[in-house]
């Protein structure tokens, strides 16, 4: 039944709710990264605001420390998150009750909390998709009320390690 909302949201453009992963937002703001075309499609629409950009607090911190991590200069990185946030986007709360929602999902499903936390998240925030680039999130993703999307295909995946070395 969600897919069939999901579908008619989309067909008759109406707002569809993104939570994308620590990878997934990094990779938007490095034009030259090899999953970069392939992230965008699904989160541009959200950073115009044709649909809704669900971002929850530390976040932003997370993608300047990866963008770092790239080889990114800590000015450059700042301005990246800069002018991210100057986009449209609703802000979603960690609560106690998210993190302790993530271990209980993290038992359930016998999964790392750090990636149910993210299921926690979109449950809460009632997403409609959860853009990542970790192909961990199929199976995990699979009985969910979202729809887990990882828009980059499998040999540009495997470019991915080359981008940090």
């Amino acid at each position: 039944m969600r897919s069939e909302m999901r579908e008619k949201q989309r067909s008759e453009g109406g707002d569809v709710r993104v939570l994308p992963d620590l990878n997934a937002l990094s990779i938007q703001l490095i034009d030259d990264h090899p999953g970069h075309a392939y992230v965008a499609d699904h989160l541009v629409p959200a950073l115009q605001g044709q649909h809704t950009l669900l971002m929850f607090g530390y976040l932003p911190l997370r993608v300047q420390w990866v963008l770092e991590d790239l080889g990114f200069s800590t000015v450059d990185a700042r301005n990246a998150i800069s002018s991210l946030l100057q986009y449209p986007m609703e802000s979603v709360d960690v609560t106690p009750k998210t993190i302790l929602h993530a271990y209980e999902i993290s038992a359930e499903k016998n999964h790392d909390v750090y990636d149910c936390f993210y299921i926690a998240l979109a449950r809460e925030a009632n997403a409609d998709a959860l853009v990542t680039t970790d192909r961990d999130f199929e199976a995990l993703c699979k009985d969910e009320s979202f729809e887990y999307t990882n828009p980059v295909p499998d040999d540009v995946l495997s470019e991915f390690h080359a981008v940090k070395n």
